[in-house]
């Protein structure tokens, strides 16, 4: 136990860290479920350098592994779709009544959208982790591209230790500024939250002025102007 401020406090344990890893484990394999103010939390709890890399490296295994379990099961569900018969639900066949080749268009637009990311598949991943709410689309598009997963995970090693070092550092610099592992919690998921909130806003700026400069791609392949 270590005691500072008048507050006893438990030091991190190897329990602790396979238990956020197996957090960040499971919140990685489903999508938009954040998991940096977890990784901050546990980072500005830890009293010691070495400990600080073994929850990095615990926590970039976790969710590597999460987010390939997520690509795999999109995989599987996409199959299961494919083999999946179409029931009639209009006179038309198979589509929906007063919105003919709705499916057509929005497979079509999938697709586009599937190719522009497998394009681009390294830097797609790798902003996809960093972007809060960008991962699982950039995900769910390479599965349906049926991305080797060999690549994926390449690329998605890069992405995590990047995303996993900014929220290990937040979280061992709240705890070291404050002097206190418990105030330095709550200062490291503040951090995390900001963080957050801030590349949420940069990502939209950045959204808008391409829809201002492109226009607006509908599913159907049409471009419309921005008004």
């Amino acid at each position: 136990m270590i005691r500072q401020s008048n507050c006893v406090v438990a030091p991190v344990s190897s329990g602790s860290v396979a238990l956020v890893g197996l957090v960040v484990l499971l919140a990685s394999s489903v999508p938009f479920v954040p998991t940096g103010e977890v990784v901050s939390g546990a980072a500005a709890l830890t009293q010691s350098v070495p400990w600080l890399l073994v929850v990095l490296a615990v926590v970039v295994a976790a969710s590597v592994a999460g987010d390939s379990v997520m690509l795999l099961g999109v995989r599987a569900l996409a199959r299961l779709a494919r083999r999946r018969p179409t029931s009639p639900t209009s006179l038309t066949g198979g589509e929906p009544a007063g919105v003919p080749g709705l499916r057509g268009r929005v497979d079509a637009w999938l697709r586009r959208l599937g190719g522009t990311v497998r394009d681009n598949a390294f830097t797609s991943v790798v902003t996809g982790r960093l972007v809060p709410g960008g991962r699982a689309p950039v995900i769910v598009a390479l599965a349906l591209e049926r991305y080797p997963l060999h690549r994926f995970v390449g690329a998605d090693l890069v992405a995590c230790t990047a995303w996993a070092s900014v929220y290990v550092a937040l979280g061992a610099l709240g705890g070291r500024v404050s002097g206190h592992p418990l105030v330095g919690t709550a200062v490291a998921v503040a951090a995390a939250v900001a963080l957050g909130a801030g590349l949420q806003v940069v990502g939209a700026q950045r959204r808008a002025h391409a829809r201002r400069d492109a226009g607006v791609t509908a599913p159907g392949g049409t471009r419309s102007p921005v008004r």
